[in-house]
């Protein structure tokens, strides 16, 4: 599996136009919070997520002010899914050669959480969800695990499924067939 290489500029303005921005440390105090006291489970620390976003590129997002959406995702090495698929992943605290570090390619994305508290910032994750798995993560593989029933939920209406093995509760979804373009 060789990756894609993300094109971080596009994402950040993809994400802007749902109301979503790379996240302070202070926005994941308060996303992270907002998280476990949804789902009723403890998440990764603001600290590990900042460290994984220093390292990414592209780990901690929030909207509203004050942060009422929360989205965690992780793009992954090659190792990283292989990890995820057979159950040696941490989320909270991965090892360094399961990430994708910014510019290397990305193998796979894991997402820590999405979540929002108000209706309008559920939406907003949603299709942030939605639309940035199709332009830019097509090709790779997604995981997460399925924390609370809405969060199954949610997932099933994008597409994903259990999977068997790996992570406890984990879902994914595999690589989305891309159109090829016809020349003219």
């Amino acid at each position: 599996m060789t990756g894609i290489l993300i094109d971080y500029d596009a994402l950040t303005r993809r994400a802007a136009e749902f109301g979503f921005r790379r996240a302070s440390f202070d926005d994941l105090q308060s996303g992270l919070a907002l998280a476990e006291h949804l789902t009723e489970q403890t998440m990764a620390t603001p600290e590990s997520i900042c460290w994984i976003d220093g390292l990414t590129g592209m780990a901690g997002w929030v909207t509203g002010d004050p942060v009422d959406g929360v989205f965690i995702t992780v793009p992954l090495s090659a190792e990283g899914v292989a990890a995820v698929r057979g159950g040696s992943f941490v989320p909270a605290w991965p090892a360094l050669s399961h990430l994708a570090c910014e510019g290397a390619p990305c193998s796979g994305v894991y997402i820590g959480v999405y979540a929002g508290v108000t209706k309008e910032a559920r939406r907003a994750v949603m299709m942030a969800a939605g639309v940035t798995r199709v332009e830019f993560f097509a090709p790779v593989p997604c995981f997460a695990r399925g924390a609370t029933e809405a969060g199954k939920r949610s997932m099933t209406s994008l597409g994903f499924q259990p999977i068997e093995g790996g992570l406890p509760d984990l879902w994914g979804q595999e690589p989305l067939p891309v159109a090829q373009e016809k020349a003219a």
